[in-house]
């Protein structure tokens, strides 16, 4: 999870083109939070545009603004940053709203802002296309798939990131721990709704990566803020299901199916004549479920017969070799995979898309961290927030905006070995009868793999009947394509109506 801000760390600001962008006319005007700067001087600045998404032309106003929260004794202990898309309406005080933030942990919310959410985007192609990152930079486009039409939006940046910081003797590192962080977003969302009297609005929140256990933390932090929905894109709840320490087998059983993804992906799978990504998973995972994890758990005991025939089955669903899989004694981590598929063409796949490849040489060079499909999309993303910022949003300071934190994170949920908040979405959920839940995850995902998601929700006292969950042929940004993208914004879409429908007749 942390590797995010381990990459990160090295990005390097470029000027990103805003023609199209630039189109509209950015209007300043007056309104919540007017004249109110923040303890550095930082002033919110308001601009109305306009747009069609969805099937709907909607006018809205963009809001950059810091808000401050207290600690517990009344006084502010930070100003979190936030960029809010409300639409201009008649009964603007009961209109949807919904809160969207990234992981890391340590992340600013530029990734999903400027690739998938936001009216605004930079279009990325996937592997197919990817970004020259010696270029200046990738224009910003309009975004028809954004969820205007049904929900105003609000991206947040903790603190340490974005314009976000602590006031006062409070420091930045105070909030790098697990707990203090979801409590601040929290803290935030309630001051959120105070400022711009959103109260009687339906509430949605949700997060990508790490986000998603700042998501579980955030709707069982006060019973007395409730919201109809969440969303977890690319879920990363239960540690204990993607991590393999000696002794360990879960993670070996949940990764599986992934294996077979990316082997599909490039013409290494084997098992049978499957027509899709979907159909290599579910074959994988029939296998993982059965014969694979009881060969696991027989573990020494295991018959020289038996562990060869369950390693040829290996072979044949993930491209890896009879002879490696019985080497390894039928634990192949992550990382050794990545190395091993496309060893023979000098090749290793991605962690965040296995779609995307880079050469050994080049590993060796940009060092064992790197990662193909991050770099693709962050200098894209994290520059053209930077820009639209002044350039578009007319926020006007000397501030940097930070796009990644380095300084260490603290896990501190309670004294559990793997940090695993899902029963705390599991108990928000079963206080409140009307929230729904939507999971999105990428078949390609090594960071967080769909048979991890599958696994994470069903045993997390999570209510599977008022859960949606959908799959994508893509990795953990699941929105580095255009096809991809707008098809997870539609299940989204589709899945605040329905939710608000549903909710609406109760």
């Amino acid at each position: 999870m942390t590797v995010i801000r381990i990459v990160m760390i090295a990005l390097l600001s470029v000027t990103v083109p805003l023609a199209s962008a630039m189109a509209e006319t950015v209007v300043p005007t007056t309104g919540a939070g007017e004249g109110r700067g923040d303890a550095q001087g930082f002033k919110p600045s308001i601009t109305k545009h306009k747009g069609r998404f969805g099937k709907a032309e909607i006018h809205y106003e963009a809001i950059a603004e810091t808000v401050p929260i207290a600690g517990e004794n009344g006084q502010p202990e930070a100003e979190i940053f936030s960029v809010g898309y409300t639409a201009i309406t008649k009964a603007p005080a009961t209109r949807p709203v919904t809160f969207l933030y990234n992981g890391g942990p340590g992340s600013a919310s530029f990734w999903i802002q400027m690739g998938a959410f936001g009216p605004k985007i930079v279009a990325l192609n996937g592997p197919s296309g990817g970004s020259d990152r010696s270029s200046p930079g990738n224009p910003l486009v309009d975004n028809p798939d954004a969820l205007l039409d049904v929900t105003d939006l609000v991206f947040i940046d903790p603190v340490g990131t974005g314009f976000s910081h602590a006031v006062g003797s409070t420091k930045d590192e105070a909030f790098f721990k697990t707990t203090a962080d979801a409590s601040s977003i929290a803290k935030f969302i309630r001051a959120w709704l105070t400022r711009h009297g959103r109260w009687q609005s339906p509430r949605f929140v949700g997060g990508e990566s790490y986000g998603s256990i700042r998501t579980a933390m955030i709707v069982d932090d006060d019973p007395f803020m409730t919201f109809n929905g969440a969303f977890l894109i690319s879920q990363g709840l239960d540690w204990g299901t993607v991590i393999m320490p000696p002794g360990y087998d879960r993670g070996y059983e949940l990764f599986l199916p992934s294996y077979s993804a990316a082997a599909w992906y490039y013409n290494r799978y084997q098992a049978s004549a499957v027509s899709s990504v979907a159909d290599a998973v579910a074959e994988s995972q029939r296998f993982a479920e059965r014969d694979y994890v009881s060969a696991l758990a027989r573990g020494q005991g295991l018959s020289a017969t038996d562990k060869a025939n369950v390693a040829s089955r290996l072979a044949q669903l993930t491209g890896i070799s009879k002879d490696e899989w019985i080497r390894a004694d039928l634990r192949i981590d992550p990382d050794a995979f990545r190395r091993l598929l496309l060893r023979d063409q000098g090749l290793r796949i991605g962690r965040f898309d296995a779609r995307y490849s880079i050469g050994n040489s080049q590993v060796f060079d940009a060092g064992e961290r790197y990662d193909p499909s991050l770099s693709a999309a962050a200098l894209p993303y994290l520059n053209a927030m930077r820009a639209y910022l002044s350039l578009g949003l007319g926020v006007t300071t000397d501030k940097p905006y930070v796009g990644v934190i380095s300084s260490d994170w603290t896990y501190d949920l309670s004294n559990e070995a793997f940090i695993n908040p899902a029963p705390k979405l599991g108990a928000a959920m079963t206080r409140n009868p009307g929230m729904r839940l939507f999971v999105a995850s990428g078949y390609y995902d090594f960071s967080s793999p769909v048979s991890s998601a599958q696994y994470n929700i069903g045993h997390g006292g999570i209510p599977l009947d008022r859960t949606t969950m959908r799959y994508y042929p893509t990795g953990h940004m699941m929105y580095l394509d255009s096809e991809h993208r707008r098809a997870l914004l539609d299940d989204m879409r589709a899945f605040i109506v329905a939710t608000l429908d549903a909710q609406a007749v109760r």
